[in-house]
């Protein structure tokens, strides 16, 4: 897929950002185009060969029409996870690595719940942290909303559902 200037998008590994530019280079090889994307999450800027952006994994970020879904995810009956602690980070790391947003609402939601009902390890800890900003900030960036907003209305979709009699 190729991308334009303006195009929000999320790179696998540094999570979303913004294609600012497209330039051209000469290498010794011939001219190469390159997105130029800011990653304002990291304060990055990376320089990706567009040839190579959907075999790294470059995806369009999600669009605005996708919040209601997204926070209804998160406000949603949790999935059970594994009292089996591998067996459980096994499956929350596979969720992780998608960096597909639903996976992340639902990794997020599923672990808020296993830390309200048991408790979470180190790792789960990190896992839940590590959803939560790559949600917040691919949120944020489709919004404009600041990070601190879209960080408080996870925050209270899911303390609306911790609250919810019926989870």
């Amino acid at each position: 897929m190729q991308y334009s200037v303006g195009d929000k998008v999320v790179h696998p590994y540094h999570g979303p950002g913004l294609i600012a530019s497209i330039e051209q280079r000469e290498l010794l090889d011939g001219t190469k185009s390159y997105y130029v994307i800011e990653i304002p999450g990291q304060a990055l800027t990376l320089h990706m060969p567009v040839i190579n952006a959907e075999e790294v994994g470059v995806r369009l970020a999600m669009s605005e029409a996708r919040f209601p879904r997204v926070l209804s995810t998160l406000s949603a009956k949790p999935r059970l996870l594994s009292a089996d602690y591998r067996e459980r980070q096994e499956g929350i790391c596979a969720q992780l690595k998608t960096r597909r947003v639903m996976e992340l609402a639902r990794v997020v939601r599923d672990l808020t719940w296993h830390r309200y009902r048991a408790h979470l390890t180190k790792r789960d800890t990190d896992y839940l942290k590590q959803g939560r900003d790559l949600l917040v900030a691919e949120m944020s960036l489709v919004s404009g909303s600041s990070v601190s907003d879209t960080n408080g209305l996870i925050e209270s979709t899911m303390a609306a559902a911790l609250a919810s009699p019926q989870h």
